[in-house]
This record gives structure tokens, C-alpha cells and sequence, in this order.
């Protein structure tokens, strides 16, 4: 797409520099948000930069014993900011336990932590579907529509656009929720679980055959996992909640 950048004698890569865009703007928002929760903003914003950061590593070493041959026939690619060179889902996965480690230290209160990183990771997520965009990784299926792009000899789905798109109400219904007295980690499993439904409903038109497992995404079969397990969560925390007022109200 335009994987390149070129400014004078200066010739950036387009991709990397969405997501140094996209990580600093994160943190800016988690400044803000960690105020609405009353938390350190310095804690937030070194926990969503370790996030970050470890999600760009892991994603990057799983790319590697995914792909070990790229590297060997050129070494020096290990460094590359180049988004076709990570695996962002194993990353954005996996960088979850180094997240909790760091919550678990410094001892935070793990629920408003996750609502007030909320917004910033989404908005992250903005940028690093740009940054898809402009490297022409993560790519629809061939399509005849008149919006399709050309992309790796044929004509496609914009599937980095969909979830942009998607994204943008996503985000909409994110801050609204934050408007109001949800009881702490409501915001974030919500915005799990939007991020669930829209990955069910897009990835219907991803074209990479790397994502199918005997035919069946295996991106949309963890949303699908998600879902599940954010339903039962949410329904043990209402009984809970029930149990509470019932107590309340026999006193």
C-alpha cells in the first residue's frame, strides 16, 4: 500500500511510525483516564507502555519460530518495525500475563486498572490496523466490490478498513459507558466484548490462509471463546450483585 514514507532524503516506514504515533497517543489518553479512577497516572502509563511494548516483543518471537527461515537469510530483519514481520495476535495475547505480573507487583486495583486502559487500547488498535493498512498485511478476501483495494495481485476486501470502521462505534460506546456508575470492570469486559463481536463479524472476510484451521478461523473461534466466558462472568457477577441487595433489603 505505502509502506514507505518519504520526506527529502528521508525514507520512513509508514507502519512503524503509525505505531510509535499510535503508542504515545495511548499513554496520553491513559494520563487522562487514570484521573477519572483515581489511580497513579504514572502506574497506568507504564503498565500500558509495558503492554505495548511486550505485545511489539512476543509478537515479533512468535513471528520468528513461526518463520525462522526469513530470518536466517537475513538476520538483521529480527529488528524491523515492518508490521508484516510480527505476529500482533500472540503478542496482544500473550502480553496479557506480563501486564498482570506488573498489576500483581505493584499492587493495583486490577478492575480499575482495566477500565481506565480501556479507551487508550482501543484507540491503539486504531492505529495498528493503519499501520496493517499501510504494510498490506492482515488483507480481505479477494472481492469485485467497488470499494476493493489492490492488494498481492488481485482485488480485496480493505479488511484493515472494516475494522477501523468498526472500531469507531466501539469506541463511541466505550466512552459513553464511562459516563456512567458501572460497577469496576464492567467498562473493560463490555469492550471485550464488543472487540469479540466485531472480530466474529469481519474476520468472516479475512483472506489470509494462515488464520484457518480445517477451514474454520481460529481468530473468530477465540472471539467466539471470549464471548462465552464474558456471558457466564457477567452473569456470576449479577447474581452476586443480587445476592447483595437481597441481604440488604432482609436487614
Amino acid at each position: 500500500m505505502f509502506p514507505i514514507l518519504n520526506i527529502g532524503p528521508l525514507a520512513i516506514q509508514t507502519p512503524g511510525l503509525l505505531i510509535i504515533i499510535g503508542i504515545y497517543i495511548s499513554i496520553l489518553v491513559v494520563e487522562k483516564q487514570s484521573k477519572r479512577y483515581s489511580l497513579n497516572a504514572n502506574d497506568v502509563s507504564n503498565l500500558i507502555f509495558l503492554y505495548l511494548i511486550s505485545t511489539i516483543i512476543i509478537g515479533r518471537l512468535s513471528y520468528v519460530f513461526q518463520y525462522p527461515s526469513l530470518f536466517f537469510e537475513n538476520p538483521v530483519s529480527i529488528f524491523s518495525i515492518s508490521p508484516s514481520l510480527f505476529d500482533f495476535t500472540s503478542g496482544l495475547i500473550l502480553a496479557l500475563l506480563v501486564a498482570l505480573i506488573f498489576i500483581q507487583r505493584k499492587k493495583l486495583p486490577l478492575r480499575e486498572i482495566l477500565d481506565s486502559i480501556s479507551l487508550p487500547l482501543l484507540i491503539f488498535l486504531i492505529f495498528l490496523f493503519l499501520a496493517l493498512f499501510a504494510s498490506g498485511n492482515f488483507y480481505g478476501k479477494p472481492s469485485s466490490l467497488a470499494w476493493s483495494i489492490q492488494l498481492w495481485g488481485t482485488t480485496r476486501h480493505p479488511l484493515q478498513i472494516y475494522y477501523i470502521i468498526g472500531l469507531i462505534p466501539v469506541i463511541a460506546f466505550n466512552i459513553h459507558l464511562s459516563k456512567k456508575r458501572l460497577p469496576p470492570g464492567q467498562l473493560f469486559l463490555k469492550s471485550v466484548f464488543n472487540l469479540a463481536i466485531l472480530v466474529v463479524f469481519l474476520d468472516f472476510f479475512n483472506g489470509n490462509p494462515n488464520n484457518l484451521i480445517s477451514n474454520v478461523n481460529f481468530l473468530q473461534i477465540i472471539a467466539w471463546l471470549v464471548m462465552v466466558v464474558l456471558v457466564f462472568v457477567n452473569a456470576k457477577a449479577r447474581l452476586k450483585e443480587d445476592e447483595v441487595t437481597n441481604l440488604n433489603l432482609s436487614s
